[in-house]
């Protein structure tokens, strides 16, 4: 990758990750479904003119929006809710990507080697050891919503292989369509005090909605969606496993978190299985791309 292009994938892992930290400012002030749906609202208005009935896909692409942004993201913003912090959270997000393998191999009947499952147990252990940390122990349900929130991702990912001939644009407003919707309904059933929330919420909490919506939107998934089209995935896909790490720092720098020990093997851990299943899995999309002959065996 052109150095240029290398700095853009950067930028884009430290966009995402200080997105958690939008996220947790804005759940201070605003109940976290309810600013599901602001942030959602924001995209939507950006992504009206993209959003268009795809013949023959529709219920897939329903199904894939509403878990995308009405579960997913409503899982994290109710995650970072109940979090202490935002590194642990930002590290167990990244489950995503074993949680994608491991259905590849339950529906897609995937074959895989044992470099991938000691890249998936790796990552998981990466997880369960943050639980060794008392700050993040006490608020071990966040951490869990947010490992819910990325299987959500990965069963997601696994419905988008059906759509693969929708524009990027256009499945994000039908995300982004559903997430308000959808996000909308289930706070008014089941939160409260949305009214005084939007009277009574500070600046800092209505940047956070505005950067949640419209910066990782526009710089965040805009960049990433660029690279992909100039560059194969395996060459991309590394450089954003650094996201947990801006999300680190920003936590420490930004909102005083205390980084022990257990998140720094634990965290270590995670990324590094992450790491092995993310090129074990861009090796083999590389493989069935190009054929057996110029990639190699796969074995992992």
């Amino acid at each position: 990758m052109r150095p240029i292009h290398v700095m853009l994938a950067f930028l884009v892992a430290a966009v995402w990750g200080f997105n958690f930290i939008a996220a947790k400012w804005a759940v201070q002030d605003f109940p976290p479904l309810f600013a599901n749906g602001l942030r959602f609202l924001l995209v939507f208005a950006v992504l009206f003119p993209f959003l268009r009935v795809v013949p023959g896909k529709m219920t897939q692409l329903v199904k894939v929006a509403l878990a995308l942004g009405v579960v997913h993201f409503g899982l994290l913003f109710m995650a970072m809710s109940l979090a202490g912090g935002v590194g642990s959270i930002s590290i167990a997000s990244q489950l995503n990507v074993p949680f994608s393998t491991i259905l590849a191999i339950v529906i897609l009947k995937e074959t895989v080697g044992w470099k991938r499952v000691f890249g998936i147990s790796i990552s998981f252990g990466g997880v369960l050891f943050l639980g060794f940390d008392p700050v993040i122990f006490a608020y071990w349900d966040a951490v869990a919503l947010i490992v819910c929130a990325a299987f959500v991702y990965a069963v997601s990912a696994v419905m988008m292989r059906q759509l693969k001939d929708v524009p990027a644009t256009t499945m994000q407003a039908w995300v982004a369509l559903s997430g308000l919707l959808g996000s909308f309904a289930i706070s008014a059933a089941i939160e409260s005090n949305q009214i005084v929330a939007l009277g009574d919420a500070g600046l800092r909490a209505w940047a956070s909605v505005a950067y949640a919506g419209l910066i990782s939107t526009v710089i965040g998934h805009g960049g990433a969606n660029y690279l992909f089209r100039k560059y194969e995935i395996s060459m991309v896909t590394p450089y954003f496993l650094v996201m947990p790490f801006f999300s680190v720092i920003g936590g420490v720098l930004i909102l005083d978190e205390v980084v022990g020990w257990e998140m720094v093997v634990g965290g270590g851990m995670t990324i590094f299985g992450v790491l092995i299943v993310t090129l074990r899995n861009n090796q083999r999309a590389l493989q069935q791309k190009v054929g057996p002959r110029k990639v190699g065996r796969e074995s992992g």
